[in-house]
């Protein structure tokens, strides 16, 4: 059951609060905070503290709050003023010199994109610049992408189906673990995001994959995933696949996945290819 269905309001009405081409009333506010089991401060940016349902508390993660640094705050700068070319010429420079892959994704890509959701969120980024600076990262995590070697290729690794819940429009999180795992030796097929949880489990009976890897961004997301990891429970032949869940949706309350179903969950995608490896035991 979705957010809109829940509060009993119209999917229009969520998605003109999230344009925020409207704004909430305080009653409208207060049955979003117990949607979410946080306070109404910490929804609406006035605190840190999120009051969960029985009492606990947490912290947003430090790294949503400060502003990037060092190449993170460079590429951003570059990316903003010279555009794609530029961008393509300063992390290319890093790469060259030997900064591998993971550590660009991990230090400069993320905490950048992490500054523009919070630009947008201060109404400091308009959504089409945010559009733009997304799928320009996508772009170069495309071109700078290293082939795994061949020995990852061989028959007999692990396969996973990597991929965000139909509503996500951020794909970039998922596609950094897709590339991670593959590095890794993994065989990963990525159907990105607008799937339904039919289409989904209608994939995985196909692939059946030893691993389900689901990326959620936003909150109003979660129950989508609760929905579809169900789903997944009732398919006999999936019951020994295995389900590992992450994104910034399940950063403020750490047993969030354990509620929705899933065996794991990892704050990132170098903390995903740990977990995996674990869940299937590959490594010890």
């Amino acid at each position: 059951m979705d957010l809109a269905q829940t509060l009993g309001i119209a999917q229009t009405t969520i998605a003109n609060y999230e344009k925020k081409l409207r704004f909430p009333d305080e009653r409208m506010l207060g049955r979003f905070a117990d949607f979410f089991s946080v306070s109404m401060d910490f929804l609406l940016g006035r605190s840190d503290v999120m009051h969960g349902a029985e009492g606990k508390t947490a912290q947003k993660t430090p790294g949503l709050l400060s502003p990037p640094v060092g190449l993170a705050a460079e590429y951003l700068d570059v990316l903003r003023r010279s555009g794609f070319e530029g961008a393509v010429e300063l992390v290319g420079e890093a790469f060259r010199s030997g900064m591998p892959y993971q550590r660009i994704c991990l230090e400069v890509f993320e905490p950048a994109l992490k500054e523009v959701g919070r630009l947008w969120e201060l109404g400091q980024l308009s959504v089409g610049e945010e559009h733009a600076i997304s799928e320009s990262t996508s772009r170069i995590m495309a071109k700078l992408f290293p082939a795994p070697d061949s020995a990852s290729r061989l028959q007999g690794r692990p396969h996973c189906v990597c991929l965000a819940v139909s509503r996500e429009r951020h794909l970039i999180g998922a596609a950094m673990v897709t590339d991670f795992l593959r590095l890794d030796g993994w065989s990963v097929v990525f159907p990105g995001a607008n799937l339904s949880i039919g289409n989904v489990s209608e994939l995985l009976v196909a692939e059946l994959p030893d691993l389900c890897a689901i990326s959620v961004t936003l909150p109003e997301n979660v129950m989508e995933v609760r929905d579809l990891t169900a789903a997944i429970r009732r398919t006999e032949s999936l019951r020994a696949m295995r389900i590992l869940v992450g994104g910034q949706a399940f950063q403020s309350r750490p047993d969030l996945w354990h509620d929705i179903g899933a065996d794991e969950t990892a704050l990132d995608a170098e903390s995903a290819v740990s977990r995996a490896d674990q869940l299937l035991n590959r490594k010890a």
